[in-house]
């Protein structure tokens, strides 16, 4: 807890700060995303580093995968989302509508085409989708954790059907990614970072070729069963 309090959150706001106030403009400028998410893996090392976090991964490199596509992560701390970030293909996601109102951040995210959305509102759930949908149409990839919210015990929960619509609309293949480790660092209602381990496990694409409305739940079912395949038993 002290790690994080002196040494995690004061690195946070002076790296996250200056790099966003420099890129941002940068960005701007050039009309070219791809030196801000530079950028944000550099910066996002580096404070995982400072917290004690490392990272394993197993499987495919995930940048290999055809573009674009749906990354399928499973959720279980709120480490989930820079910790997967940091080996995507300048991928988007979805987020909630609060974080894009944070100074600076919220903009930048907002501006490379990450998709807010209110979850307990269903128009902005529609309107999330709509939106996924459409980056993915302009060659952008997405990452949706499928049960919407963090799992309190590390179980999956039930998946929800957004993504896998997008998918088959878009014909865009599915990567599913098995997080471990996470929730013992950061659990879900606790607000510090412990040192420690976490692995990605990232599985075989899934391709949507072909697939209509009717093979959303079957598709559902495989990518659950691949990322339940790398779960501890």
């Amino acid at each position: 807890m002290l790690r994080t309090l002196l040494v995690v959150l004061p690195l946070t706001v002076l790296l996250a700060s200056t790099a966003l106030l420099i890129m941002i403009p940068f960005t701007w400028v050039l009309g070219d995303d791809r030196p801000i998410f530079a950028v944000a893996r550099l910066v996002l090392r580096v404070l995982l580093w400072a917290a004690g976090v490392k990272i394993e991964t197993q499987g495919p490199d995930p940048r290999g995968a055809p573009q674009p596509c749906v990354y399928l992560p499973n959720h279980v701390s709120n480490l989930d989302p820079p910790v997967v970030f940091l080996f995507l293909r300048n991928a988007v996601m979805l987020g909630k509508e609060a974080v894009f109102r944070l100074p600076l951040f919220g903009y930048a995210i907002k501006m490379v085409g990450f998709v807010p959305v209110q979850r307990h509102r269903k128009d902005s759930r529609r309107e999330a989708l709509e939106g996924a949908i459409e980056r993915l149409r302009q060659g952008r990839s997405m990452v949706v954790f499928p049960e919407g919210t963090r799992t309190p015990d590390g179980s999956l929960l039930p998946f929800r059907p957004g993504p896998f619509t997008m998918a088959i609309e878009t014909q865009a293949p599915i990567v599913p990614i098995t997080i471990l480790g996470a929730r013992e660092i950061m659990a879900k209602g606790q607000n510090w970072i412990r040192p420690g381990r976490v692995k990605l496990v990232f599985h075989e694409p899934i391709p949507t070729a072909g697939l209509g409305p009717g093979d959303r739940e079957r598709l559902m079912a495989r990518a659950r069963a691949a990322i339940a395949s790398a779960l501890p038993r």
